[in-house]
């Protein structure tokens, strides 16, 4: 009988030493900090992101016809505009989506100091 209390003191003893002892594990984990913790981006992984942006503006440039269209529907656009306006502007902005593609293909590989390579469309990917 005496050893079987033992065995369960020395275990209650163990989960309350292990609670105090982990209790602080989340304090830890909150004072992660990315800007200080992740390696900044070098400039041949910021000229790849850029040629991938690009290759990604050429091959999907043409849809930003149907993500305009789109885009009126959700805003409740007339049908007027969507089958009028919609397909203009949504084909202006594939031209431009496109076209800046091209350019960021063409630029990737020249580096300057001065040069950041930041998106030059917003949204950066159409998808």
């Amino acid at each position: 009988m005496l050893t079987n209390t033992r065995i369960w003191v020395g275990v209650v003893a163990t989960i309350l030493v292990a609670a105090l002892v982990f209790q602080s594990v989340p304090v830890l984990a909150q004072s992660y900090d990315p800007d200080e913790d992740l390696p900044k981006a070098t400039g041949v992984e910021k000229a790849l992101r850029k040629l991938g942006r690009g290759l990604s503006n050429i091959m999907l440039g043409w849809a930003e016809i149907p993500v305009t269209f789109n885009n009126g529907v959700k805003k409740g656009k007339p049908l007027g505009y969507l089958l009028g306006v919609a397909p203009v502007l949504g084909t202006a902005r594939a031209v431009m989506r496109t076209s800046t593609g091209v350019f960021e293909v063409v630029s990737f590989p020249f580096s300057d100091r001065e040069v950041n390579y930041e998106a030059v469309l917003e949204p950066e990917f159409i998808f």
